[in-house]
């Protein structure tokens, strides 16, 4: 009887597991920037050039990834900038926040040059697939937006540029910033930016249409810093009905084996 009532009860207490909602709980994965890219009198060769152009308002240390909601259907990309809250200010005159580009695929990032700088690499036709917009200047005191996301073969793809002057000695030129869809074409995907503390934010309800393994890039217009690269495997989110179907399971096990050595 006892064991019938034990059998009841696990029963019961799987059924209610396998009721709970999916919870995010993913892991994160982080890119360090080592690129430099563009074409000007600043990368001439490595170290003379340095990471970043101009100030320190202009530097990128890195940025993560992870899938976050319900199934990890949105993906947040946060971006680790001194930049965050500079568009039009001081120093950055003319300058703006980028647009995040993202291609989908398994080592999609094809860089021209040799790393870990890829100092001549510059902006290709077809690099990006896809780009999610945010204000290139949101204004004093607006933090966080909607974001949209494109697809790029819908529009144009502007490159670095400062007030609107697309060459120059003072920023890296031929770098892919901004993407323009001229109003005419429909979004893939929506969600939000926000700026914070060192930090831009990207959160893209993709629904895996960017899939879990892509290239990217973002900077500032002037991209006086650019971080690209490859992500690999972003973690899924965990769900604890699952972990806790799992506790249940080896909690049912230990009482099975108690039950045993008392028989």
């Amino acid at each position: 009887m006892v064991r019938i009532l034990r059998a009841l009860g696990a029963a019961v207490t799987l059924a209610g597991l396998m009721a709970l909602p999916a919870v995010a709980s993913a892991a994160a994965v982080t890119v360090l920037d080592t690129y430099y890219g563009g074409l000007n009198s600043y990368n001439d060769a490595p170290p003379v050039s340095g990471d970043v152009i101009g100030s320190a308002t202009f530097d990128i240390q890195s940025a993560v990834f992870q899938r976050i909601g319900a199934g990890g259907n949105t993906l947040r990309v946060t971006i680790n900038t001194n930049y965050a809250g500079a568009p039009e200010a001081g120093a950055s005159l003319g300058t703006g926040y980028g647009d995040l580009f993202i291609t989908p695929g398994v080592n999609a990032w094809t860089p021209q040059g040799s790393g870990p700088y890829y100092d001549t690499d510059t902006y290709q036709p077809g690099d990006w697939a896809y780009a999610f917009e945010m204000p290139f200047n949101p204004g004093a005191g607006n933090t966080t937006g909607a974001g949209t996301l494109y697809d790029t073969l819908g529009g144009a793809i502007v490159q670095s540029n400062v007030g609107g002057v697309f060459t120059g000695p003072y920023f890296r030129n031929f770098q892919a910033v901004r993407f323009t869809d001229g109003g005419a074409i429909a979004p893939v995907a929506t969600g939000a930016w926000t700026v914070g503390a060192n930090k831009v934010v990207f959160d893209i309800n993709d629904n895996h249409l960017l899939g879990d393994n892509f290239a990217f890039s973002w900077a500032m217009t002037c991209a006086n810093d650019v971080i690209q690269g490859n992500v690999g495997l972003v973690p899924e989110p965990a769900s604890w009905a699952l972990m806790l179907l799992g506790f249940a399971a080896v909690g049912a096990a230990v009482r099975r084996r108690r039950v045993t050595a008392s028989a």
